[in-house]
């Protein structure tokens, strides 16, 4: 078995999946503040080995790197990565300094000198290096060199040192990145090494479960979902005749008077429309970050309060006694449609929000459970009623769409007033994110900044939902339409969909506006270029390594591929996570993986708190997800971005006006160019605001 220790990376566990891999060996992660000195010292003899993984910030910051300098005190094989590499560098006197060209998600040619820990691997191999600071020359007397790579100037800059006389090892690069090379032959050489080390030094590695269970009871993440799958399925289903469209469909019902909510594939590559269609008794789920021990529930005309301890537990303990085998063709036949506010992930300092809402708490988490609804097959044009109640109501629901449908909308919306972002304020800030990436607290920061519009009061969001999906049609267009608040989605990038197999995930970073002399080519070879591949690399291996803490089998089907949208051209990655012989679900990877990574950047906890300072505002729909997670367990959620949402209990709203809001922002990297990352954020915000033009 070894230990790895996390310093709160957004890597750490396609670290311990790699480990495990090539080694066959268990590999037990903790934080690097998690365990005190004098306990971990009680369990060292548990491990062949530690290895002490990358992190952001300084190994001269104690509050960086916790418990790593005690390790170098102790006699135990070390193999540092990153911040552990620089770590081990500095217990041994060496200076850290700044490079002079930061490299975050970048591919190195590393060359080596044949030492045991990289035998097996090519002379000259590639990696990728996330490092703003970097082991100065010359090394202390006590280390070796064994690896270099070469700047575009000719310096060399090192890469991989051990120790002369102690098992200690250490690489700047990461070895785990998808784009890295003989990474598992990095790692199977660090273990043989220890293994050797620890036979000469008669070093007992003994194993105790009793502590082992003592130290997993610290990092297990419990399953959120135990299925009671003994519910049998009744479900009550009609193929109806009718070419019209989703949004022909839900303007009936409005003109009729009918709730609904609406998930829109309005273009490639959604294949599903769903139509939600909720009733007096349907359960309505409200939770707020402002008062996280609480659900608000509605039902029958009723509304009541519940304790809890997380909204993640309850919503699992709620869908628990509804979930059935799948045996439907649809992917949505009942179930929870809704969404979660950015303020529902992980990292936010709650605390530091200001209030948005005057009377009420605002609403980060909205769910309606959904019985009866139409779905309608954009691929085969085919629409169906369904219901799990009784075909009674699907008559019902028929009797309301024997009628002539043709959609009007307006040409555009009136706005009483826009305020968009203040250029000098995003400016500042983008010069900041640069400071914190260049002082290694980030590699990557998804900075955004809202805009505001006054939209009069009598205006009903439908009519500025249907203008919106005609001007900017999406995959994944939503309308939803709740009593406290109000979301108009027309997002292109899914977040995350599930069934019982597998899940996946489809980040997208890298835009490019159409114009008319703008070619799927040219856009190509655009996005093909070391600052935007970054970008999308740093949130493809930030998402394998949400989803690696959580399940053992990840694969990217799809890597950094360009795709043509109604208004962008956008670098897209596809992830997928397999559930053979896991205890977790989908529901778990939804609650560990909020805020979505491509909102925030890498590592993770770090961005948000650092995004947190600089933005000073509670970013609420805008960056959270939207979607279903059907009875069958099969589930989608988009990002909510190139989106309009509105409180109804603003505290800007006036009596004539009301408050929308719009958010838009992109990845900071060291290689971002203010002026390109104005207009790109232009760029996104523009498909939005084209609706009052």
């Amino acid at each position: 078995m070894l230990l790895l220790i996390d310093s709160y990376d957004s890597f750490t566990y396609n670290l311990r999946s790699l480990v495990e891999e090539a080694t066959g060996e268990t590999v037990l992660v903790i934080h690097n503040d998690q365990v005190p000195q004098h306990e971990l010292q009680s369990y060292l003899g548990l491990f062949k080995g530690v290895i002490i993984g990358p992190g952001p910030g300084n190994p001269s910051v104690d509050g960086d790197v916790g418990v790593i300098p005690w390790l170098f005190t102790q006699d135990i094989p070390l193999l540092g990565i990153c911040l552990g590499f620089q770590s081990l560098c500095l217990s041994q006197g060496c200076a850290i300094e700044e490079l002079g060209d930061v490299k975050h998600g970048q591919v190195y040619k590393v060359t080596h000198n044949g030492d045991p820990l990289l035998d097996g691997i090519d002379e000259s191999f590639e990696s990728v290096r996330y490092h703003s600071l970097h082991v100065a020359d010359p090394l202390a007397d006590s280390l070796e060199k064994l690896a270099y790579t070469t700047e575009p100037d000719g310096t060399e800059v090192i890469m991989a040192v051990k120790h002369k006389t102690k098992p200690w090892y250490g690489v700047q690069y990461h070895p785990e990145s998808i784009c890295s090379t003989f990474g598992s032959t990095l790692v199977s050489n660090f273990l043989s090494l220890a293994g050797k080390y620890n036979e000469s030094r008669s070093r007992t590695v003994y194993e105790d479960p009793g502590s082992v269970e003592m130290l997993l009871r610290k990092i297990n993440i419990e399953p959120l979902l135990t299925p009671k799958l003994d519910k049998p399925l009744k479900l009550h289903q009609k193929l109806i005749p009718t070419s019209s469209s989703p949004v022909a469909i839900c303007d009936l019902l409005f003109q009729r008077g009918k709730e609904f909510m609406l998930l829109n594939s309005a273009s490639s590559p959604g294949n599903w429309s769903i139509i939600g269609l909720p009733s007096k008794a349907s359960l309505r789920i409200t939770h707020s970050t402002e008062s996280n021990d609480k659900v608000s529930l509605q039902q029958h005309g009723e509304s009541w309060e519940e304790d809890i301890s997380s909204i993640w537990s309850f919503l699992s303990d709620t869908m628990s006694s509804h979930i059935v085998p799948k045996t439907s063709q649809f992917p949505f036949i009942g179930g929870f449609l809704g969404l979660f506010s950015y303020e529902e992930g992980h990292f936010v300092q709650l605390e530091k929000l200001p209030r948005v809402t005057s009377s009420s708490n605002v609403p980060d988490t909205k769910l309606v459970f959904i019985e009866e609804c139409i779905l309608m097959n954009n691929s085969t044009g085919e629409t169906f009623i369904t219901s799990l109640n009784s075909a009674e109501h699907i008559q019902e629901i028929e009797e309301l769409l024997n009628f002539p449908t043709q959609v009007t909308h307006l040409d555009e919306i009136h706005a009483e007033y826009i305020n968009k972002p203040d250029k000098a304020n995003y400016l500042s800030n983008f010069n900041k994110c640069q400071q914190l990436l260049r002082s290694g607290d980030s590699y990557e920061l998804c900075l955004t900044v809202p805009t505001e519009i006054g939209i009069p009061a009598n205006i009903h969001p439908w009519e500025i939902y249907k203008v919106l999906t005609v001007k900017n049609p999406s995959p994944y267009s939503a309308y939803f339409n709740f009593d406290d608040c109000v979301l108009l989605s027309s997002s292109p990038e899914r977040f995350l969909s599930w069934d019982n197999e597998t899940c996946e995930l489809r980040p997208i970073k890298g835009t490019v506006k159409k114009t008319v002399d703008m070619t799927y080519e040219r856009a190509k070879s655009i996005l093909n270029t070391p600052k935007e591949l970054g970008e999308n690399l740093m949130i493809v291996d930030l998402i394998r390594h949400d989803l690696y803490q959580l399940l053992k089998k990840v694969s990217v089907t799809k890597l950094m591929s360009v795709e043509e949208y109604s208004t962008v051209y956008q670098l897209v990655s596809v992830i997928q996570g397999h559930f053979k012989g896991s205890a977790y679900s989908g529901i778990d990877i939804l609650s560990q993986s909020l805020p979505p990574g491509s909102m925030t950047g890498a590592p993770k906890k770090r961005s948000v708190e650092i995004l947190q300072e600089l933005e000073v505002l509670r970013r609420g729909l805008y960056s959270g997800v939207c979607g279903y997670w059907s009875i069958e367990n099969n589930a989608d959620w988009s990002v909510i971005i190139r989106s309009m949402f509105h409180y109804k209990d603003d505290l800007k709203n006036t009596r004539d006006t009301n408050l929308w809001k719009i958010g838009a922002g992109g990845a900071i990297t060291v290689l971002s160019d203010p002026e390109g990352e104005w207009e790109e954020m232009l760029t996104k915000l523009d498909s939005v605001l084209r609706i009052f033009q």
